[in-house]
């Protein structure tokens, strides 16, 4: 073997176990929902947290039975209390938050959350400034997307707070010198949509999958390497957007609340695609079709987020732009993934082993831990044992 295959190689095992390291959390990502709203010196929050997360923090089922009954919660109401009122902080503390309701519990599509009514009576100024870190030290995939309202009808301030990113200042909306695009989704859904990829490991192992065979072509019943680069970004290039624009229309259908499906069924959909495109890289039976599919599995992983921008109820200009937004960060963030693979890949195509160890070996890796995945969210339970 080359030096540059032996390299290029080396650096595809470790991707792979960089991979692997994370792969157990190739689930729904974490979120949580803050509804702020300022009545002259008085700030409401309704803030909304999943169990599941709470539940993985605190480990609040007793019985370990894998699932949480109210009295489980209520029990440990002073502990998540505790928790959660530690990591927000309003006005660098000046607005101590205090509970005006008793806490609920909420069903949603995605599972129960448990809703806390807080309010705090302080100067608010002519911004707000939130210092957001809720599981920061646990889960790098949460955020906590904040909606701000204010009296008067003013439009709201939509907001995607990463818990890693430290405090952030915005001015309340309708607020005097407010600019106009204050009032609109920030850059932050754009980040999201990057973010969004690169923790979405079942969907990275997916593109890893279609990109495995992209480097050589069937002749007389094997493979041969490509000659040219091009004959791999291009074809490439054109399943990445087929699965942007499906991913697009599925966001938009969910996120108006036009369809919307369980994450118990979508989650083990999308291991099932990554289960096709690994068999077709063994046995084609996908017969060619691989842009057909790349659309078919953006329909499916389009509704990831859109429980997201659902739940913040925006109006039809602020959903439009966060959409875009969001939708452009994935893009880059998988255009990111495809380049750096592609390039191993294409180093590793003259290989003569690369169609027995890295294309069939590979995608029968692809096709166990797929397999794996499946059956934890059909039967919600862990298998996997890497963090």
């Amino acid at each position: 073997m080359q030096h540059r295959e032996r390299v290029a190689l080396f650096v595809l095992l470790v991707t792979a176990l960089l991979f692997g390291s994370a792969a157990a959390h190739a689930h729904k990502a974490s979120d949580a929902y803050l509804q702020l709203q300022r009545t002259g010196d008085t700030i409401d929050l309704r803030w909304d947290i999943a169990l599941r997360d709470l539940d993985a923090m605190l480990d609040l089922d007793a019985n370990a039975d894998r699932k949480l009954s109210w009295g489980e919660v209520r029990t440990r109401l002073a502990d998540i209390r505790a928790y959660a009122l530690a990591r927000l902080r309003l006005q660098q503390g000046r607005c101590a938050l205090v509970e005006a309701q008793v806490p609920a519990v909420e069903d949603r599509i995605d599972g129960a959350y448990l809703v806390l009514q807080l309010q705090a009576h302080c100067e608010a100024g002519a911004a707000l400034d939130i210092d957001y870190r809720l599981f920061r030290e646990v889960d790098p995939t949460h955020r906590g997307l904040l909606r701000v309202e204010a009296a008067g009808g003013a439009q709201p301030v939509v907001l995607s707070l990463d818990p890693s990113a430290g405090p952030v200042s915005l001015a309340w909306p309708g607020s005097q010198g407010a600019a106009d695009t204050a009032t609109r989704p920030d850059g932050s859904f754009f980040r999201d949509g990057i973010h969004h990829i690169l923790i979405g490991y079942d969907h990275i192992l997916f593109l890893i999958c279609l990109l495995l065979p992209a480097v050589l072509r069937r002749r007389g019943g094997g493979w041969e390497p490509v000659l040219a680069w091009r004959e791999a970004v291009w074809p490439m290039l054109g399943i990445v957007t087929m699965f942007t624009i499906a991913h697009s229309i599925t966001l938009a259908l969910a996120g108006l609340k036009i369809v919307t499906i369980s994450p118990r069924i979508i989650e083990p959909g999308i291991a099932i695609t990554i289960m096709l495109a690994a068999i077709d890289n063994i046995h084609p039976v996908l017969r060619g079709r691989r842009k057909l599919f790349g659309f078919l599995f953006g329909l499916i992983h389009g509704f990831g987020f859109a429980g997201a921008l659902a739940e913040l109820e925006l109006p039809l200009r602020d959903f439009v732009i966060a959409l875009l937004q969001f939708n452009l960060g994935v893009e880059a963030g998988q255009l990111m993934v495809v380049a750096v693979v592609l390039v191993v890949l294409l180093a590793l195509r003259n290989w003569q082993r690369y169609p027995v160890l890295v294309l069939r070996g590979g995608s029968a890796l692809a096709v166990l831990v797929a397999a794996i995945w499946l059956g934890e969210r059909v039967l919600d339970v862990k298998v996997l044992p890497f963090a």
